[in-house]
């Protein structure tokens, strides 16, 4: 029955994409379409995933015949490949659908954050599998246990592995304009009493920049096609924004996040998921599932805009009020991207919502705006 259900999931998942592939040629597609392709890329590739569990704990080997270090590391390798695997296989699939460009530094440190992940999550597993079979009482370590493996999961995900990836890029000093950027970095980090933040480059194409929260220190990780592409304002502007992140500790937000994240889904998982399974109540599982990861999806896109907001009216006031540039680069971006300033994302709201928002906070447009409003009361009153 669950492998029925499974299956069925994953086909209405791919006639939904194939439909909105099909009548929405346009790119601007969002709200709860977006929703929609989004849960949908789930159910098509986690149905088959589905299946291929039924299939194997009906028909498949016993692994826990294996040493407990191996059986450990294959189940924690072949989580990491699913979980994280799954995940970004369907964010690529949502791009495909809604005719998004993909924004990949590039394709080799993609892969090797994929390495990186699954080796570690295998390296973890194999130990505390070895120390799960040696512990009589494992009713509250069945808790502990899931609730670091989810918490484990999203700091390797969002912090160890992007760290480790990005680990060799070299700093930011090969030009006047690069010295010039890192002093200017420094000297707000200075201002705001901050420790100071090192600046790299990513040497390519990426007309882009964020940040990397390092183990110690973050790091501000600049694509050398932003250098390339834009003007010094507009890249001082993207830093701004990024070193707002900073000062706002928005990763410690994030992890935070990221620890009610793993709570939830673990008193999830323990109360209700795992009854389901047991009593083969298949239906109920998939729509409890759903109705889960739909909510934390809604709560963590309304958090993150909220976010990119404030981060935006604080890069403005380190700009010293001139909130113009930044309205520029925010839109040169979306041309790069080739993204509609209309279009939303999970996390973003639309380029042309951020820069309306930048216009009221910015000093250099009011007064652009209030000299043209004199200028056409003169002209009315001539006439």
């Amino acid at each position: 029955m669950l492998a029925i259900v499974f299956a069925a999931v994953t086909v209405i998942a791919i006639i939904t994409l194939a439909l909105i592939r099909t009548l929405r040629p346009d790119r601007q597609a969002r709200g709860l379409t977006e929703l929609a392709v989004l849960l949908s890329a789930y159910g098509a590739v986690y149905g088959p995933v589905g299946i291929g569990f039924v299939v194997q704990l009906r028909h498949g080997p016993d692994l826990s015949l294996l040493p407990s270090f191996l059986s450990g590391a294959l189940a924690g390798a072949l989580l990491a490949i699913l979980l994280p695997g799954g995940l970004w296989l369907a964010a690529l699939l949502t791009l495909w659908v809604l005719r998004r460009p993909l924004e990949l530094p590039s394709t080799r440190m993609a892969v090797r954050s994929a390495v990186l992940l699954v080796v570690a999550l295998a390296l973890v597993f194999g130990l505390g599998m070895h120390y799960f079979e040696a512990v009589e009482d494992r009713g509250v370590l069945i808790w502990v246990g899931s609730f670091l493996f989810y918490t484990s999961f999203f700091v390797a995900q969002s912090f160890v592995v992007p760290w480790l990836t990005f680990l060799r890029l070299p700093r930011l000093g090969e030009s006047p304009e690069s010295e010039r950027l890192q002093s200017w970095v420094d000297e707000i980090m200075t201002r705001r009493g901050q420790r100071p933040i090192a600046v790299r480059v990513h040497e390519g194409g990426l007309v882009n920049a964020f940040v990397l929260w390092g183990i110690r220190k973050p790091w501000l990780l600049v694509g050398e096609g932003l250098l390339k592409e834009m003007a010094y304002a507009e890249v001082r502007a993207v830093l701004a924004h990024e070193i707002s992140h900073v000062i706002r500790r928005d990763h410690v937000r994030l992890l935070l996040s990221g620890l009610a994240w793993a709570a939830a889904i673990t008193v999830c998982s323990r109360l209700v998921l795992v009854p389901l399974l047991q009593a083969d109540r298949s239906v109920l599982f998939i729509t409890v599932l759903a109705t889960f990861n739909t909510l934390y999806l809604v709560a963590l896109g309304v958090v993150m805009r909220r976010m990119e907001y404030a981060t935006d009216r604080l890069a403005v006031e380190l700009l010293d009020g001139r909130g113009t540039p930044l309205a520029s680069a925010l839109e040169r971006l979306a041309e790069f991207k080739r993204a509609p300033l209309e279009q939303k994302s999970l996390t973003h709201p639309s380029v042309r919502d951020r820069v309306n928002a930048i216009h009221k906070e910015s000093a250099d447009w009011l007064s652009v705006a209030r000299d043209s409003g004199e200028s056409t009361d003169a002209t009315s009153s001539t006439v």
